[in-house]
């Protein structure tokens, strides 16, 4: 048994070395895992149905990626207590869409003029989205589960190409399961690339003083993406007119919201110790 469980884990870490290959509206693009990550598959039961309650309605969650040195745990059915992940997302409205080089301009222009307020607002939508994760996730592992965001501070955007675009966010969360309460600040680094017409979401999450390496991660892992795609490029498309303030808030409520997955690791751990 222990001998099947080395060569299981030998073929992970062997996976993360290349690529998966995504069909995002008719265009197939290769997206490497992060370094010194690998995907989470259904092989890693808890850490897997935990990931699928996360999910959000505007966004289709392409993979979540968690710690190597994470995985023992997460393979033998446990949940492990995660200090770093990322996750990889694309937006419903967009995939069917080939983004220009205008469209993604204004998105970027949007973006630094409304970041701020746009938060605002999405702090006012976020005590609904937290009850519902709230209800199904202590449906599907049988706990009380009560889940809060308090805050989520965005930063200035820090680094910009013409397909890329990335900003952070400080977000102070919390969770609560039969007493045992868990309150954690989080960052987070969001990366909007275009890839052949197609924008991907990249989320990068860690603890509050990981804000150099969430930012440091996403530039990486931008960079593996490209190279990956090398025919990809910004299409000069003309501007379709798109909600992009729109677009950009669910995906702020998307970071926000999943940015939650450390600290709900954190407590049902906590509470399945005291259980035990």
């Amino acid at each position: 048994m222990k001998n099947i469980l080395t060569i299981t884990l030998l073929l992970f870490f062997a996976g993360s070395l290349y690529a998966d290959t995504f069909s995002i509206g008719g265009k197939e693009l290769d997206v490497p895992s992060p370094k010194g990550f690998s995907r989470i598959t259904q092989q890693m039961d808890a850490v897997y149905r935990l990931s699928l309650q996360m999910s959000d309605p505007v966004n289709d969650q392409l993979a979540c990626y968690i710690s190597e040195s994470d995985i023992p745990v997460a393979m033998v059915g446990k949940i492990p207590s995660l200090e770093r992940y990322c996750i990889l997302k694309v937006n419903k409205e967009l995939k069917e869409m080939l983004v220009g080089s205008k469209d993604f301009a204004e998105l970027k222009s949007i973006t630094k003029q409304q970041n701020k307020d746009i938060f605002k607002s999405v702090e006012s939508q976020l005590p609904a989205l937290m009850e519902k994760l709230s209800k199904g996730i202590s449906k599907e592992f049988d706990v009380d589960l009560a889940l809060q965001v308090s805050q989520a501070i965005p930063l200035d955007p820090h680094y910009e190409t013409d397909n890329i675009f990335s900003y952070s966010i400080y977000a102070n969360c919390g969770a609560s399961v039969k007493g045992s309460k868990e309150k954690k600040v989080l960052s987070a680094t969001a990366t909007f690339i275009n890839v052949s017409g197609k924008i991907l979401f990249l989320y990068c999450y860690g603890s509050q003083n990981d804000l150099e390496w969430t930012r440091d991660a996403s530039k990486a892992w931008t960079d593996m993406i490209i190279d990956s795609n090398p025919g990809a490029q910004l299409f000069s498309l003309g501007g379709r007119g798109m909600d992009w303030g729109k677009i950009f808030a669910k995906a702020t409520v998307s970071a926000v919201s999943m940015g939650l997955l450390a600290v709900i690791l954190v407590a049902c751990l906590r509470f399945k110790k005291r259980k035990d």
